[in-house]
């Protein structure tokens, strides 16, 4: 009798006590709060992605952290230029010559380290008006040539900056008057010539004759600035008031194009052209204070992939205003022409 007591007791107790729902309840709060911490965080991303276009204007893969490609680093300015334009490099890395749009207007040789070493005069019988603005080396001779946008000319120097003789060549119908330049291994020299009415490319032998010229059919180039040669022969030039990338064959056809616009990959004012050991195409973006960095597609294809960009505008180390040329060495450096910063930017991989 006791016993059945004390069950039935128990079973009572047992009933009536609370049932506590306090653990679920808070396992569901919690996964509540972080769903809603998530869209929170997804909100403000979008907000800020949308706010960073507004501002910039610039492809969403010119964030850093979302190249395809890892992007160069910012490493170290060389200083004492005014108002650079162009920039060129002895594969070793150990001579850089800038071109000076502002000052003395001429051009100036740097050590790696960014110690001047010489200056580069052009010949006193061509007059005292001189803007010196795109240079290259020549492979085969170490020789430094360099357009200038007043006398129309080209200038020739030795590697250590003696000036040896102003070039003319051999060959040539219609205008002359120099602005991009650059090299092929083989001592073919590429010049981007803008005097007459039709904007063309100059492709010129090691004995300085012309040998043919690259037009653009489709669309006429107006003032085309940088260009560069890649080692199967293909022809990247900045056709820069277009505000277009294009890519020639060796025979002169158009291969492949970057647009101007505000899409990925896109270009505004795009000047200064370099290649480097690594294929990659490097392309500066005046108004967007970039520079965009592409690839070619390979043999006989017309794609040219954008990869990334590096660079923003502004004052500080990284920044840009108003950058122009660049340049590459087999160091894995990218130098950059910083205008109205007055200096040249030494970027790495």
């Amino acid at each position: 009798m006791s016993t059945h007591s004390r069950d039935a007791d128990t079973a009572v107790v047992d009933a009536d006590a609370p049932v506590s729902h306090s653990a679920p309840d808070d396992g569901k709060r919690r996964r509540r709060l972080v769903v809603l911490a998530i869209i929170a965080v997804l909100l403000l991303l979008v907000t800020s992605l949308f706010a960073w276009y507004l501002i910039t204007r610039k492809p969403i893969t010119a964030i850093p952290i979302l190249s395809r490609e890892s992007m160069p680093h910012y490493n170290y300015s060389i200083y004492g230029v005014t108002q650079p334009l162009g920039v060129t490099v002895s594969p070793d890395g150990e001579h850089v010559y800038v071109t000076q749009s502002g000052g003395k207007r001429t051009v100036v040789l740097f050590d790696h380290a960014g110690h001047l070493l010489a200056t580069l005069t052009p010949p006193t019988s061509a007059g005292a008006a001189h803007v010196p603005v795109y240079l290259a080396i020549n492979p085969q001779t170490s020789d430094v040539y360099v357009t200038d946008r007043m006398t129309s000319a080209i200038y020739v120097y030795t590697a250590n900056g003696t000036y040896i003789r102003t070039f003319k060549p051999t060959g040539l119908t219609g205008s002359w008057a120099p602005l991009g330049i650059a090299f092929a291994s083989d001592g073919v020299m590429y010049v981007t010539e803008v005097g007459g009415k039709t904007h063309r490319i100059l492709v010129i032998d090691p004995s300085g004759k012309v040998t043919r010229e690259i037009v653009s059919a489709d669309q006429p180039m107006t003032f085309p600035n940088g260009v560069g040669v890649s080692p199967d022969g293909v022809v990247v030039v900045a056709d820069g008031n277009n505000g277009r990338l294009l890519a020639f064959d060796p025979d002169g056809k158009l291969v492949g194009a970057v647009n101007r616009g505000i899409g990925e990959g896109d270009l505004g004012l795009p000047r200064g052209v370099a290649f480097d050991d690594s294929g990659r195409v490097f392309v500066v973006d005046t108004t967007n204070q970039t520079v965009h960095v592409y690839r070619l597609g390979d043999k006989g294809s017309n794609k040219i992939t954008f990869v990334g960009a590096f660079g923003d505008e502004g004052v500080a180390d990284g920044l840009f205003e108003y950058p122009n040329g660049v340049a590459t060495d087999t160091r894995s450096d990218i130098y950059i022409t910083d205008r109205e910063n007055g200096r040249v930017q030494v970027w790495s991989f």
